[in-house]
C-alpha cells in the first residue's frame, strides 16, 4: 500500500528543517522515516517549480567528518 501524498507545503518544510538539522540528508530521512529517493525527488520537483531558496544537501554532519575510532592493536612478539 502507498504512503498517503504529501503536500507541497509540508514537503518544503520537511526539507527546510532537514537542512538545518546539520544531519546528512540520508540520516535525518532515515531518523523521520522517510525514504531517501521520496525525499529527494521533492527537493527537484519545488526546485523545478521556482523554489530556489532551498539550501544545497547536508553532506556529513560536523560530527561525521571530525569523528574516527581508535583502534589498539596489540603486536605480538614474533619468536
Amino acid at each position: 500500500m502507498r504512503a498517503p501524498r504529501v503536500p507541497v507545503e509540508e514537503q518544503y518544510r520537511l526539507i527546510m528543517e532537514c537542512r538545518k538539522s546539520g544531519l546528512s540528508d540520508h540520516q535525518w530521512c532515515l531518523n523521520n522515516d522517510i525514504n531517501p529517493g521520496t525525499f529527494y525527488n521533492w527537493v527537484k520537483r519545488l526546485r523545478k517549480n521556482g523554489c530556489g531558496d532551498i539550501p544545497e544537501k547536508n553532506q556529513l554532519s560536523t560530527y561525521e567528518q571530525s569523528h574516527q575510532e581508535v583502534v589498539k592493536i596489540e603486536m605480538n612478539s614474533i619468536s
